[in-house]
């Protein structure tokens, strides 16, 4: 960007299937010249000797996934193939979707999926892996260089849901950048007498060793941010403490609060209801932005012992290694609808028992649920009641029943485990097993699901 800012082509993700309002707006922020003619998108970059070239948005797609499939041949055998999971913004159309993967594909990887970037940064952490029969609400803050993305995604029964997502592209990590270079800029001009800003080449400098200095300071408590000739021959260097820094993002700081509120309050929900954040992109290295996002969802838990830049990739290739550990031996379509309960699935222990939630209305299929269960005192049967209620029915008396499994001869210190098990194809398996002994009894019922969108 400094060399060669015209022949340097940013931010080729968003280009792809743009709407012509996007792809307007992105040819104005663009340092080389951009250009939209029949749909498709044209940059023009200078490239010394050679002059001015033309390189379409798909060639530059495929120049990068060329570049990554060198450096995987690097470090595997020539005869390997490929296996990728390719992660995407949650805003991509299924169009966008087809162009990435048949781009990665003429390359030579062998695409086995393509996930959103939020549910890749939460399978780094692996969040949502055991069962459970309450639904679970994470918050995906990535923080970029140019925008700003907040994901809502609710995890239940091991089925991933995106339930709300908010793009701010005039927040990013480079806003801080230029505001500590604007006070460098201001100590420069203190020093010396004059003013770096009239240099268009002493600022690129400055910002580039502002940049430098960002990163510093986001672990260290001071850093020194030096740049050779920014003007007339004058070097910069100005020492800057962390809470000078930190003083000087204030009006930032605020903004980046605002798209975790707009997500709340678009999914009606509160800062407590949220239990996990993921922080994710190279801006959440900056300690204020991650304090600021943990105290206003001070309830939930911040994961943030991952580097913020890895993340997302962490969390797709820990799902490729699961894909390919199933031996898959065909490219794996993202499914846009899943069979899920109409229903919740309720249990009794026994009939006069409490009714106790298994499995709520809306988990994707398959799912499966076990409890522990004891017999009642001096007797030796146990019957399991399960039922079936919708859940805008309170009273138990709504509730359908559909199936009895009874174990006799029980003895009054065994350990029973009742299970519930919804399959892929909609039947319910329920059975009651005494380890100790052996034994199980159970029962299978017919479709109990319907078909729902999801993502």
């Amino acid at each position: 960007m400094l060399r060669n800012p015209t022949g340097t082509i940013c931010r080729i993700k968003s280009v792809v299937g743009a709407s012509e309002e996007d792809l307007k707006l992105l040819a104005e922020q663009s340092v080389c010249k951009m250009v939209c003619e029949g749909g498709r998108v044209r940059f023009e970059v200078s490239s010394g000797e050679n002059g001015r070239q033309m390189h379409y948005s798909e060639d530059v797609l495929r120049y990068l996934f060329d570049k990554m499939f060198e450096i995987a041949s690097s470090r595997g055998d020539s005869n390997d193939s490929f296996p990728v999971v390719v992660t995407v913004p949650p805003t991509f159309t299924e169009e966008q979707r087809k162009i990435i993967r048949i781009i990665a594909t003429k390359v030579g990887f062998k695409v086995l999926r393509i996930v959103n970037e939020p549910t890749a940064a939460v399978l780094a952490y692996h969040l949502g892996s055991r069962p459970s029969t309450t639904p679970c609400r994470y918050v995906v803050y990535r923080m970029g260089g140019s925008t700003t993305d907040v994901t809502l995604i609710k995890v239940l029964g091991g089925a991933y849901s995106l339930e709300s997502h908010v793009t701010r592209s005039d927040l990013g990590g480079k806003l801080i950048t230029k505001e500590l270079a604007e006070h460098c800029a201001t100590e420069f001009q203190r020093q010396m007498r004059v003013d770096m800003r009239e240099s268009r080449r002493g600022m690129a400098k400055l910002m580039n060793a502002a940049e430098t200095a960002k990163h510093v300071l986001s672990t260290l408590e001071t850093a020194q941010c030096f740049a050779e000739s920014v003007y007339e021959g004058l070097d910069l260097s100005v020492n800057v403490s962390r809470a000078r820094f930190e003083s000087l993002l204030g009006p930032i700081i605020s903004r980046c609060i605002e798209p975790l509120q707009e997500i709340l309050t678009k999914a009606s929900l509160t800062p407590n209801d949220i239990h996990k954040v993921v922080l994710c992109g190279g801006s959440c290295r900056v300690q204020k932005v991650r304090r600021a996002v943990a105290a206003y969802l001070s309830q939930a838990d911040i994961l943030d012992s991952k580097s913020p830049d890895e993340v997302i990739a962490l969390g797709a290739a820990a799902q490729a290694a699961l894909l390919c550990g199933r031996n898959s031996q065909q490219d794996v379509l993202v499914r846009c609808s899943a069979p899920c309960l109409s229903k919740g699935i309720y249990i009794k222990p026994s009939k006069n028992g409490t009714l106790t939630l298994a499995i709520p209305s809306g988990t994707a299929v398959p799912t499966k649920w076990q409890c522990p269960v004891r017999p009642s005192d001096k007797e030796s049967t146990v019957c399991l009641h399960v039922y079936e209620k919708g859940d805008q029915s309170r009273e138990d008396d709504a509730a359908v029943l559909l199936a009895k499994v009874v174990m006799k001869e029980v003895e009054e210190d065994a350990a029973l485990l009742a299970s519930i098990h919804v399959r892929s194809d909609g039947s319910v398996h329920i059975s009651c097993s005494d380890k100790q002994k052996g034994r199980t009894e159970s029962v299978t019922l017919d479709s109990l699901t319907d078909e729902a969108s999801g993502s």
